[in-house]
C-alpha cells in the first residue's frame, strides 16, 4: 500500500521501517444537509481538511453544499441513504434511498436523481444502509456504477459484513473502509471522540492511512467538532497528516 525503506540502526541489531510517504488520516463528517445544524458552522470556519458527506434532497442540502464550497480545504461527497436490515421510519432516510431489492436500473436512477444537487463530487458513502450492505449483488452494481462514473465509494461499515469487500474484489474495485466511528456506541462525549481520533491516528501510523467517521447534527454536533479542532495538533505531532478522503483514495489507487 505504501512503500517503506529499511534503515539499519548503528546502535542496535534491529531494523526500523521509515515510511517513504507520511502516514495519512482522513476525517469524514456525515449528516451535512440535515435540519439539525449543530457543529456545521464551527467546522466550516476552520481550514482543517475534512470530507463532508451531505445528505441528498433534505432540509439544508443545497445550503450546506454552498457553504462547504466556500470553506477552505473541504471536500464534498454524497451521503447516500440505503435501506437498513430492520424496519425504520421512511423519513429517517429522506425522500430517496436505495432498497435492498432495487434493480440495477432503479439503483442507477436513484443515484442520478440525488447527484443532480451535487456539483463535481468525487465519491459517496452510506447513510444507514445495514441492509443494502449485506446484499453483495446490489453492492456489486454500486461499485460498477461508481467505477463507470469516476467515483470512489467508502464503506461506512454500519454493520459487520464482508459482502462489500467481496463486491469490491469481484468488480476489481479499490476497497475503502472506515476504521473508527468517532461517536462509537452512541457515546458523543468530547473525551470519547478525542480518544477515537487518537486511535485512528495510531492506525494510520501502523498501516499508512486511516479513516474516521463522525457527525454534525444530532449524532455528534459541537462536541465532535470541538474534539476534532483540539486534537488535530496532537495528531500532527504524532507524524500523521490530515487529508481529504480523495487524497487517500488517489494514493491507494496509484500504489494498487
Amino acid at each position: 500500500m505504501f512503500s517503506f525503506v529499511l534503515l539499519s540502526c548503528p546502535h542496535c541489531h534491529k531494523s526500523h521501517a521509515n515510511a517513504a510517504t507520511q502516514p495519512q488520516m482522513s476525517i469524514v463528517i456525515d449528516d451535512f444537509g440535515s435540519y439539525d445544524e449543530s457543529g456545521v458552522q464551527t467546522l466550516l470556519s476552520t481550514d482543517i481538511p475534512i470530507t463532508c458527506a451531505v445528505l441528498p434532497n433534505v432540509d439544508n442540502t443545497e445550503k450546506h453544499i454552498s457553504q462547504i464550497q466556500n470553506s477552505k480545504n473541504k471536500e464534498i461527497i454524497l451521503h447516500m441513504p440505503m435501506q437498513s436490515h430492520v424496519n425504520l421510519p421512511k423519513d429517517w432516510y429522506g425522500p430517496i434511498f436505495i432498497n435492498s431489492g432495487d434493480s440495477k436500473e432503479v439503483v442507477t436512477q436513484k443515484f442520478e436523481k440525488c447527484l443532480k444537487q451535487f456539483p463535481s463530487i468525487k465519491g459517496f458513502n452510506i447513510h444507514i444502509g445495514s441492509g443494502v450492505s449485506r446484499n453483495k449483488e446490489t453492492m456489486k452494481h454500486i461499485y460498477n456504477y461508481a467505477n463507470a462514473n469516476g467515483f470512489y465509494f467508502l464503506d461506512s461499515k454500519t454493520i459487520e459484513t464482508n459482502a462489500i469487500e467481496l463486491a469490491a474484489e469481484e468488480t476489481n474495485s479499490l476497497y475503502l473502509g472506515r476504521d473508527e466511528f468517532l461517536e462509537a456506541d452512541k457515546n458523543k462525549s468530547y473525551s470519547n471522540v478525542k480518544f477515537r481520533l487518537l486511535q485512528t491516528a495510531k492506525t494510520a501510523l501502523e498501516k499508512g492511512n486511516a479513516i474516521a467517521i463522525g457527525h454534525v447534527g444530532a449524532e455528534g454536533g459541537e462536541q465532535t467538532v470541538k474534539a476534532i479542532i483540539d486534537t488535530i495538533p496532537e495528531i500532527e505531532k504524532m507524524g500523521v497528516k490530515i487529508v481529504t478522503l480523495e487524497t487517500i483514495y488517489s494514493n491507494l489507487k496509484t500504489n494498487k
